[in-house]
């Protein structure tokens, strides 16, 4: 049995090097984790965490937090880091990798596109820049053959309508990640296709309506992560969280479901391989 963690910012962690974090969520059974880009530098430190580490996969994108001004640089800056041209991990400031600083030699394991999409809770870029960003990289992603990790929050019916512009197209996969909506718009996102991840969020005492969510929602179209830094279960609040903390979210699935916690592991971790295909990388 071991668990899958398909959505985490090792960069971003302070209290533990990516390093520290690697190994550490490996004691807890996570046998895998998809670092995920949110940045153009960040998602070149994604890039080469997968390089790095065995058990990490990377993702690349523009969060719509810094899709203000999206535009022809933007894509082909994606378009690059993708092709594997112009790589340059460290970057113009440095990396800012401490003590675990240093580049890869293996193959990049890049096995998707994002985060991306909308986030018009905080409004942080003007939002036909998020929406013009969000469907580049839909499109970058079709064009790669690579699956979309879509950020979506208060922006449910926004999502629905660009997801719906390409959700027909036979090479088009994605998954709603740190899922926060209801009943309604997760069938509305399964209807598309789509699958859906969820966060230590479920576990929080007032999250009775993501609970529900996890009821309705089949197993066999559902991913977990941690979102690290971010979002630690009610269990860790007050700490960082870390892709370890996943079993918490497997846990409180198990609980809501009435299932064992080693069926909600395999399946969900058989679910991210299929869909990411992890483990095909040598």
């Amino acid at each position: 049995m071991y668990l899958i963690d398909t959505h985490a910012h090792l960069d971003m962690i302070k209290s533990l090097t990516p390093t520290e974090a690697v190994e550490k969520s490996a004691r807890e059974d996570v046998r895998y984790i998809i670092n995920v880009g949110t940045s153009i530098e960040g998602s070149k430190r994604s890039v080469e965490f997968s390089r790095r580490f065995p058990g990490v996969y990377s993702s690349i994108g523009l969060h719509p937090h810094d899709a203000g001004g999206f535009g022809k640089r933007e894509e082909d800056e994606l378009e690059n880091i993708l092709a594997g041209i112009n790589i340059d991990i460290q970057g113009r400031h440095g990396s800012g990798y401490g003590k675990d600083e240093g580049r890869g030699t293996a193959p990049a394991k890049l096995v998707a596109v994002g985060e991306t999409g909308l986030d018009f809770y905080r409004d942080l870029s003007p939002r036909p820049d998020q929406e013009r960003a969000f469907a580049s990289q839909i499109e970058l992603a079709l064009k790669h053959d690579l699956p979309v990790i879509i950020h979506d929050r208060d922006a449910h019916k926004e999502t629905i309508g660009v997801v719906k512009n390409y959700a027909s197209s036979p090479a088009f996969r994605a998954v709603v990640h740190c899922f926060s909506g209801d009943v309604n718009f997760a069938l509305q996102c399964l209807e598309l296709g789509l699958f859906i991840s969820f966060t230590g969020v479920i576990t929080f005492p007032n999250a009775g309506t993501l609970r529900q969510v996890v009821k309705e929602v089949p197993l066999e179209r559902m991913f977990m992560e941690t979102d690290s830094p971010f979002l630690a279960p009610r269990q860790k609040r007050g700490r960082e969280n870390y892709p370890g903390y996943v079993r918490y979210v497997a846990g409180e699935i198990a609980g809501v479901k009435e299932m064992p916690f080693e069926e909600v592991a395999r399946t969900t971790s058989q679910n991210a391989q299929d869909f990411f295909k992890i483990g095909n990388w040598r």
